[in-house]
């Protein structure tokens, strides 16, 4: 009887590459690919298991879909998609590395805000005074927009940002911002400060709850819950 292919999902470049490669490695899990820039590779000793790279903002959504049976990817990025989605899947374990904070953050010449107190009594004032709602440049809509109807804050725009989310604030595109920090560095440079944590974020393993019934999957787990 053919045993079914395993699907995992991995990012092939950025921050998280180096320590998926270490990980698969101390597990004796050698990944070869056919050619250096291929986006598939196998796992030597395992004819079962297909590597599939992609984008890590996309895995996530992949696994709900059933295009893939185990990821490695954010748990900010977990949480950034739909309700519908994360029913899907499910974290089999959280990393000790790929750490940061997903912050809210503010002009360091806004001296009077401190906390989401403090900005909701601002984005009044944005609304009384300059006739308009404030805006907050994000790359995390859901996570922000929780957030802030958590606080209660009603009075605000969410700016979709591309690029350097910090930037938007110093091009007068928003008035402030959340975004992933890891040091603060970045953000001092701009001239920003946090007054809040949305979310603690690192790298984890994730599972399609679909993809437990595959002969295999629960042993890879394993292995690879081992960092």
């Amino acid at each position: 009887m053919k045993k079914e292919t395993i699907n995992i999902l991995i990012q092939s470049k950025g921050r998280m590459a180096p320590h998926v490669e270490k990980i698969f490695k101390k597990n004796k899990l050698k990944i070869i690919k056919q050619r250096e820039r291929s986006l598939i590779g196998i796992v030597k000793g395992y004819p079962s298991i297909k590597i599939i790279y992609m984008n890590t903002s996309e895995i996530i959504e992949a696994l709900a879909k059933n295009v893939g049976d185990i990821g490695i990817s954010g748990k900010d990025l977990f949480y950034e998609n739909e309700p519908n989605i994360q029913s899907k899947v499910s974290i089999a374990k959280e990393y000790n590395w790929g750490k940061s904070d997903l912050c809210v953050f503010v002009d360091q010449n806004w001296f009077d805000c401190i906390n989401s107190a403090d900005l909701e009594d601002i984005s009044y004032e944005f609304y009384n005074k300059k006739k308009r709602l404030m805006r907050c440049a994000t790359k995390f809509k859901n996570l922000t927009r929780i957030w802030f109807n958590s606080k209660g804050i009603s009075q605000y725009e969410l700016i979709n940002s591309k690029g350097a989310t910090e930037g938007a604030i110093a091009s007068n595109i928003s008035d402030m911002c959340t975004d992933l920090s890891t040091t603060g560095e970045t953000a001092r440079q701009n001239n920003l400060k946090p007054i809040e944590t949305i979310l603690k974020s690192s790298a984890c393993l994730f599972y399609s709850k679909k993809s437990l019934k595959k002969r295999g999957v629960k042993k890879i787990l394993k292995l690879l819950s081992k960092d």
